[in-house]
């Protein structure tokens, strides 16, 4: 199995070592991590937020975020939305510092965490919240190897 980590992904997860995957950095069509088997993309990817990039992606970025999501399914991809953080730490809301000034983001945590969970619920995407960046590399490298196993068993 190659384990793909897109070309435009700016803060790459790292991986461990694993014996039976190669990882590469290429372009991929949609979200920040895919997987082939067999030269093939498998039709499911990870797309990674930090708290941040989560807040922005769903309120002042929420059309290019669901443009993203709709692009997954008219290719027929799974998407799963990787976050950063557990549902607690998004339902604390997210605070930035701007010209030296912190600032509250204009949506707040629970907000947030509703319309995550309406999607969710409206099976836009799966959701998978990490406790860590370590913890989340874990969960990619798992879920394409059940992936792969499924496939194999299928073949």
């Amino acid at each position: 199995m190659q384990l793909i980590t897109d070309s435009r992904e700016q803060n790459p997860l790292i991986f461990a070592h694993v014996d039976g995957i190669e990882f590469l950095i290429e372009a991929l069509p949609i979200g920040d991590y895919g997987a082939k088997l067999n030269g093939v993309l498998v039709k499911s990817v990870c797309e990674r937020k930090s708290i941040a990039d989560l807040f922005s992606s769903f309120s002042s970025g929420y059309e290019n975020e669901k443009s993203k999501i709709e692009k997954a399914k008219l290719l027929g991809f799974k998407y799963i939305l990787a976050i950063e953080g557990t549902i607690f730490d998004v339902r604390e809301g997210y605070q930035y510092q701007k010209d030296g000034e912190w600032h509250q983001s204009k949506k707040d945590g629970l907000s947030q965490c509703k319309q995550l969970m309406t999607m969710y619920s409206k099976g836009y995407f799966d959701i998978w919240w990490c406790k860590s960046r370590a913890e989340m590399s874990f969960m990619v490298i798992q879920y394409f190897q059940a992936v792969e196993r499924i496939l194999k068993q299928q073949s």
